[in-house]
């Protein structure tokens, strides 16, 4: 009888150790708030800033801001794909929001981004990206590939259209060499929904 009691008082203790760890989780997860949306949009929410990885539409959370008052910040996210592991860095002192006539009433923006895995090439994009302030949220549109290992100097808004400014490597220099060719590239956004970004193309 004794030894009941006592497999009894065991499975309690269990329960209850249990019980408090599955409580303890909840609250964790319940009081999160994304560290990017605070710092950067201040936003206290638990949705996380989202990057899709073009071609394949992998999310990945940015979950760490790096070099913050600098000219170089970053928001810095991991992902991981079957073997592929690598990471995603969003250039936040490049965030350009555009003057987009829509009728929803969201704010946009493009920002670029990097992304890099177990490989030596660090391939640059422009993003698009929809700030959706009643669901607390940033939703990214599309991407727009602007080169392998570039280095970026400016990014330039006229309404919907998006200048940039870059080094890329000539065809005479290595990978391992600071990019030197100078390159000035104009995009634009096409507002027919789904919103994306586009070359821009005098007619």
């Amino acid at each position: 009888m004794k030894k009941l009691i006592y497999i009894g008082v065991i499975c309690i203790c269990v329960l209850a150790v249990v019980s408090y760890i599955r409580d303890s989780s909840s609250d964790t997860a319940s009081n999160y708030n994304s560290e990017v949306m605070l710092t950067l949009f201040s936003m206290k929410t638990s949705n996380d800033f989202i990057v899709a990885l073009p071609e394949t539409g992998t999310e990945v959370k940015l979950t760490k801001i790096i070099g913050l008052g600098t000219s170089e910040g970053k928001a810095l996210g991991n992902y991981s794909v079957e073997q592929e592991r690598g990471e995603v860095l969003l250039g936040f002192m490049h965030i350009s929001p555009l003057n987009l006539s829509t009728s929803n009433g969201q704010w946009y923006f493009v920002a670029p981004f990097s992304v890099s895995n177990q490989g030596s090439g660090l391939l640059n994009y422009v993003g698009l990206f929809e700030q959706d302030f009643e669901g607390n949220r940033i939703r990214h549109l599309d991407s727009y590939f602007i080169g392998d290992r570039i280095q970026l100097n400016e990014i330039r808004i006229d309404g919907s259209l998006i200048g940039l400014s870059f080094n890329q490597h000539s065809d005479k220099q290595a990978y391992a060499e600071m990019p030197t060719e100078a390159v000035n590239l104009k995009l634009s956004v096409d507002d027919v929904s789904p919103l994306k970004i586009v070359k821009y193309e005098v007619n």
